[in-house]
Order: C-alpha cells, then structure tokens, then sequence
C-alpha cells in the first residue's frame, strides 16, 4: 500500500510564539499536543485537513536530559538562522509489517514515539528508518510512522483552539521540497506525485506547503532544517 502524508514538523525556539504567529498569519487554528519525555519537547498541533497535521516543537525543559537530546539539531538550525524551520516529513502507512519493511529497506530501525497530551491518554506510533546518532530529516529524506489502533485520536483530528476568524482546512494541495524527483523516488519507493510533491531542485528538505481551506489557498513558507 502507497503511503500517504502525516504529518510536517516545524522546529522553533519559543513553541508558543510561534504557534500564536502562525496561526495569525494562516488563520489556521491549533491545540496543545502535549509533550515528549525522550528529549523533553513540547508541541501546538495544527491540523491541516485530510488526515494530515503539522507539528510545531520546541524545548519546554533544556536541562532535564544529557546532550545530544537536550539541543536537538532542529533546534540548533532554528538558533542559527533565527527562524522557525521545517524539520520534516512524515508519511503513513498502514501496518507495522509495512513499516519494519521499510526500515529493513533503508537499513535502520523502527522506534517507538510516546506523547502525552495535556488531557491525556498517551498517544503512541512508531517510525522509520532510525539510524544511530542521525534522522533522515536531517538529509531532506522523509521518514515513515504507524500509529496504533487508535486513528480516532489522531492528531489531525482534533480540535482547534476557539480563536475568532480561523478558517477550516481540507487538506494539503502541495509540497515543495528540494533535490529532484527522481532522488525523491528512489527514496520513497512510490511516485512522488502521489503525495502532491513539487521540486524545485535546491538542497534538500521542505520549503512549503499549500493548504487547501474554506477561504482559499493558505501557504506555509520556512526555511528547510536539513543541512545535507
């Protein structure tokens, strides 16, 4: 089965500032998605309309935890071009068979993810391909992740904060990220076409997305975070 989007990750140094920017600018709306121990981060999910969200993180805690996790790279960029930047992408597909292929493929891991939202239960999926000391991100190369049986709580379908004037979202239109298709193909192992990726042959990563709303077209522009 072909994957398909999940989620964006916007890495930033305030999480709160940003979010609140963001959704100004967009009229996107947002919700507090909680927090993650492993490198004590926290989260304003935005949901973007056909099972699809992106994730804006920051560090909550910088001294709970030893390095490399207290500084994630994606933060460093963010510090060094004084900008929120985009992380990632991650796609879905649909059984942890699926996804263990995957990371077999690429010769990494599968690894779980445990959120903790302000109102809990904990949320749970896995990812794809982990390699030691170093993300695909960090490349321009999107990643993969499964959630567990419980797509009903899934980020992208949730709530938003009751902010006047948000529009709604239908989903994502278009992805530009760098390189080239052919690259982007043979990482992906599916057509880049099926998941609205768009080229425009700089270095790798994400530069944009295009989000299809009840008011029209809303475009998210960052710089990428990916330094290779």
């Amino acid at each position: 089965m072909a994957a398909t989007l999940d989620h964006f990750h916007l890495g930033c140094v305030n999480v709160y500032t940003t979010a609140y920017d963001l959704m100004n600018a967009t009229k996107l709306g947002h919700y507090d998605g909680g927090f993650t121990r492993e490198i004590v981060i926290g989260q304003k999910t935005m949901p973007l309309g056909g099972g699809a969200y992106l994730e804006i993180e920051s560090i909550v805690d910088p001294f709970a935890t030893a390095e490399p996790f207290r500084r994630p790279w994606w933060y460093a960029r963010a510090v060094t071009l004084k900008s929120p930047v985009f992380s990632g992408v991650c796609l879905r597909v649909g059984t942890i068979e699926e996804l263990n292929e995957i990371a077999t493929r690429h010769r990494g891991a599968t690894a779980v993810t445990v959120r903790t939202p302000p109102d809990g239960p904990q949320v749970k999926y896995w990812e794809a391909p982990g390699t030691a000391g170093s993300s695909p991100w960090q490349a321009g190369k999107p990643t993969w992740c499964c959630w567990e049986n419980r797509l009903f709580a899934h980020p992208s379908g949730q709530p938003a904060v009751n902010a006047p004037g948000l529009v709604r979202p239908s989903g994502v239109r278009w992805v530009e990220v760098g390189g080239t298709k052919a690259q982007m193909q043979a990482w992906l192992g599916q057509n880049p076409d099926d998941l609205k990726m768009t080229f425009n042959r700089r270095s790798p990563g994400v530069y944009a997305i295009g989000i299809d709303t009840d008011a029209g077209e809303v475009e998210i522009r960052r710089p990428p975070a990916a330094t290779a």
